[in-house]
């Protein structure tokens, strides 16, 4: 608090109290004279006049002397300047209501959450506006959105707008929300009523431009508190899975953004449906973590760890990332390395299995000449691909065990291959003895279609249910290796795929819990289309899934935040992608360039794949683990008192009660100076 003189120099005003000492003593001179004529006298009437020179009526004088000070002190313009609260709304004609709907306004309390709270204050404001008043709502999250295209006397609309509002799992962008609040004043001034908790570290302060920018239009941001008293919530912040000796662990971060200690049940899901239940004792205001083991066999896939809190149920889930746990490595032996990457055997095959390569691919691989046949490690590996390898002799016991032991092995034809050899090495482990290859048209002709069994009850072609099924008749072939005479039987040997005619293209023989699977033709381009045919990724991938290797064969792996875009880099496909979302239902995307760009609305594990066929990324969105932090550090009236402190000031006019209490004291004086004068003899 302050004081302060509008004119100072007037408190000189005040050197006139000297006048009413003067008078007052004045007074004090004797009215009636008294004739005296006795000289003997004269040293008593000495005496009497020293007392009457002396000052009497103490109190009448200190009236007469406040009064004119407070009349001088009126004339100087005194003011006391202290600070005041938010100023109220009303009388510029022009309001828009902007309303928090981000992650934090879902806190509960008493019952309720903020955002409801918020929608009853609004529609409250809106109630009480003048018929004429100007008004709009303005609602924002990670994005602001206007509720009217600009302001408007339709109130009745913006109060059913408002009750309609919806709470979001985004994160609060308050610049964004005064932006547009800013917009719908089109460069006039009016007031902006703030219905948010201000809750999060940088909320506030990244508005502060925006503040700044209203205030220079002579507009006011005016925060109506929806404000939980304390807030609470406690947040999964981190989730994040290391492999390890066995099945690797999984380490929870929990904040606690309440006043009091907490011990929270959490537990942890995998992406094979196991759960794994843990306790958190969580400190006042503060972090904890804890670290769980993962099975030594699991799914890979994106897994959810989910803590109990009543205050804030949106940000109790984590999802994260998990491979699959134990022996899902896959062996792929190139027979052809060729002399660039695309004559490669395996160039298109690498890619069906992994399109998006690196350390996001769900599937890994060992890519080896046939000599690498030798790092071949039942523990480590699933499966082994042979494509168009020469000399499979030296690695027949090998592989022979390996698939008597659960292993599968999936073979591929071409030019290398002989039947004598391959006879020799696996004939024990072979659908059938193998002849040689066949020429089935010209290598300039087309060649036989593909033909899909007519069901497709078989877990491989599961995914081919729909519209997947007509991708296979345009993948030919103008040469295939070609089999001894076999009969079909079930749980042993069995024709999955063929050509027209009943030529096989693809076999099955089952040993024990190991299979091998013969592709008749190349998975290069050598005598056959299928790499450049729609069918060939999710076939691989099928192929993969099939024998037990990662859970979604090659999905890549990304990760997301609610309410802003993902973008993921797109392999060379066929096909358009889609999305499907936590709940099952597609997403909206589009593609830009070779980038596919969706926008979560929701926590959760999002799918990326081709029609009818295993996904080919896993995305795993949360939310924003800033926007968990319900607890307000900083205001948006401490910045508006900083951008423009007279408009949070309060100042009291002290010159009207100081004339007021000087007329008081000179009314008062008079009456008590007649007073005396009658009282005196």
């Amino acid at each position: 608090m302050s004081f302060s003189l509008l004119a100072p120099l007037a408190l000189g005003l005040a050197a006139l109290g000297g006048l009413a000492v003067l008078a007052h003593l004045a007074r004090q001179t004797p009215q009636d004279r008294v004739a005296f004529g006795a000289m003997l006298l004269m040293h008593r009437m000495v005496k009497r006049l020293r007392r009457r020179r002396r000052i009497k009526d103490w109190l009448l004088l200190a009236m007469r002397m406040a009064a004119i000070a407070l009349l001088a002190l009126g004339a100087a313009g005194p003011q006391v300047v202290y600070p005041g609260g938010v100023p109220e709304h009303g009388g510029s004609g022009r309001v828009v209501l902007v309303i928090d709907r981000s992650l934090s306004m879902g806190l509960q309390e008493a019952g309720e959450t903020l955002l409801s709270r918020a929608r009853d204050g609004a529609t409250g404001v809106i109630d009480g506006l003048p018929s004429g008043a100007l008004a709009s709502v303005v609602v924002f999250g990670d994005e602001a959105m206007a509720l009217t295209d600009e302001l408007t006397t339709d109130h009745e609309r913006l109060r059913a707008a408002v009750v309609a509002i919806q709470p979001t799992n985004e994160t609060s962008n308050l610049q964004a929300g005064l932006h547009e609040a800013r917009r719908l004043l089109a460069g006039e001034p009016g007031e902006v009523l703030l219905f948010s908790d201000e809750a999060g570290p940088r909320t506030v302060p990244d508005a502060r431009t925006e503040l700044e920018a209203l205030i220079e239009l002579g507009s006011t941001v005016l925060p109506m508190p929806v404000h939980a008293d304390p807030p609470r919530n406690v947040a999964v912040t981190r989730a994040q899975y290391v492999p390890g000796v066995d099945g690797g662990t999984l380490t929870l971060r929990l904040a606690n953004y309440g006043p009091d200690g907490l011990e929270v049940a959490c537990e942890v899901t995998l992406p094979d449906g196991q759960s794994i239940p843990i306790f958190v004792d969580l400190p006042p205001a503060g972090e904890a973590e804890e670290r769980v083991t993962i099975p030594s066999k699991a799914l890979g896939g994106v897994g959810a760890a989910v803590c109990t809190d009543p205050d804030l149920p949106a940000d109790d889930a984590r999802y994260f990332h998990l491979p699959r746990v134990g022996a899902s490595r896959v062996l792929v032996v190139d027979g052809d390395p060729g002399d660039t990457p695309t004559r490669s055997e395996v160039y298109f095959l690498e890619r069906a299995l992994a399109p998006w390569g690196g350390a996001r691919s769900g599937v890994a691989l060992d890519v080896v000449a046939p000599t690498g046949l030798t790092s071949l490690d039942p523990d480590v590996h699933r499966i082994v691909f042979l494509a168009n390898v020469a000399d499979p002799r030296p690695f027949g016991p090998l592989l022979t065990e390996f698939v008597r032991k659960g292993g599968n092995v999936v073979l591929a034809a071409g030019d290398n291959i002989t039947d004598d050899r391959y006879n020799a090495a696996l004939g024990a482990i072979l659908p059938a003895p193998f002849r040689q290859a066949r020429s089935l048209t010209d290598a300039d002709e087309p060649g036989i279609p593909l033909v899909l069994p007519p069901t497709t009850d078989h877990p491989l072609f599961k995914p081919f249910s729909r519209s997947g099924r007509a991708a296979f008749p345009k993948v030919r072939s103008h040469r295939v290796l070609t089999l001894d005479a076999y009969e079909d039987r079930p749980d042993e040997v069995t024709t999955l795929l063929a050509y027209e005619g009943g030529i096989p293209a693809l076999v099955e023989r089952r040993i024990g819990q190991g299979r091998v699977l013969v592709w008749t033709s190349t998975v290069d381009w050598g005598w056959s289309n299928l790499p450049l045919q729609s069918a060939f990724m999710p076939l691989v991938q099928g192929i993969v899934r099939y024998l037990g290797g990662e859970s979604g064969s090659g999905a890549a792996r990304f990760d997301g935040t609610v309410g802003e875009p993902v973008r993921i880099p797109l392999p060379d496909l066929a096909v358009e992608p889609d999305i499907t979302g936590p709940d099952g239902q597609p997403v909206r995307s589009r593609i830009e360039g070779s980038t596919l760009i969706f926008r979560p609305d929701a926590a959760g594990a999002y799918a990326v794949g081709l029609p009818d066929a295993p996904p080919l990324a896993f995305v795993a969105v949360n939310t924003d683990p800033l926007e968990s932090d319900v607890r307000r550090t900083d205001s948006v009236v401490g910045i508006e008192r900083e951008l423009d402190p007279e408009r949070f000031v309060v100042r009291e006019d002290l010159a009207s009660a100081s004339f007021g209490l000087a007329f008081v004291l000179l009314v008062l004086q008079a009456l008590v100076a007649a007073r005396t004068r009658g009282e005196t003899p």
